[in-house]
């Protein structure tokens, strides 16, 4: 028994061989067919070009943030870019077809644009990228107005402010040759204006280092949106090697299909 079980499953295996080599010109045959289907569909298919760009979103400091919500810019994106316009009906090319908030990165929203040419594809971005730096530079401006009109209200009182101190110190300096003790009380005037002015600056510094990167900045592309060189789809390589593996398969499947209906007629 132990010897006889290897005898047979080489003579099975054996079988099996014969089979095949039998049956070649039909593994053959559905070989060649699903290659030359595969390279029909991959060389004749019209070819698809995708180009995709980072976009980080802007933001103001001290008021409230990014100038807009990353998962709610990409789901306007989607919406007035994408390739599904309502249920059941579809925009044509060229179209969105990703903008994905980077994990880790809630700044930065990375879009994805597909098209039948590669300057369709670059051009889609383009447009889609300068609509929303548009909208988000007047969204700038405004949250920035507040800031900057500080800014220059601080430097208006700074300037006062050093004005009067510098009245009082000639007033001072004046007083001095005739009534000395009078000069000391006007100069004791000069220590709130002094406290005054390094308020201004130091708050003026805040305001400053809040306008200024990376704490406030615009909308801005991270690197450049270029046109693809090579379709993205087909991928002729991967078809065709799927289509040779689906052949040599599909050509063995018939060829013991073959087989067992030629022994079923023979006992038949």
């Amino acid at each position: 028994m132990q010897t006889t079980q290897p005898y047979d499953d080489e003579i099975s295996l054996l079988e099996l061989w014969k089979i095949l080599a039998k049956r070649k010109a039909l593994i053959m045959a559905c070989f060649v067919l699903c290659l030359a289907g595969g390279a029909a569909f991959a060389f004749l298919t019209s070819p698809v070009y995708e180009a995709s760009v980072k976009l980080r979103i802007g933001q103001v400091q001290g008021n409230g943030g990014l100038l807009e919500n990353a998962e709610e810019l990409s789901s306007r994106i989607l919406a007035q870019y994408g390739k599904d316009v309502a249920t059941g009906i579809t925009r044509s090319r060229p179209f969105i077809t990703t903008a994905n908030v980077q994990k880790g990165v809630t700044t930065t929203v990375q879009l994805t644009a597909e098209a039948d040419t590669p300057e369709d594809a670059a051009h889609l971005l383009d447009d889609v990228v300068k609509g929303v730096q548009k909208a988000h530079a007047a969204m700038f401006e405004d949250n920035l107005k507040p800031i900057v009109d500080r800014l220059k209200g601080l430097d208006e009182q700074q300037t006062a402010l050093q004005q009067q101190y510098s009245d009082i110190t000639a007033l001072v300096e004046h007083l001095k040759e005739r009534d000395s003790v009078q000069a000391s009380l006007v100069m004791i005037e000069r220590g709130p204006i002094t406290t005054a002015i390094n308020a201004l600056g130091s708050e003026r510094l805040l305001l400053a280092q809040q306008v200024t990167p990376p704490q406030t900045r615009p909308t801005e592309l991270i690197g450049e949106i270029t046109a693809p060189a090579k379709p993205s789809k087909p991928k002729k390589a991967l078809v065709l090697a799927l289509a040779a593996v689906l052949g040599v398969m599909g050509g063995v499947v018939l060829a013991f299909v073959a087989e067992f209906i030629s022994n079923a007629k023979a006992r038949s």
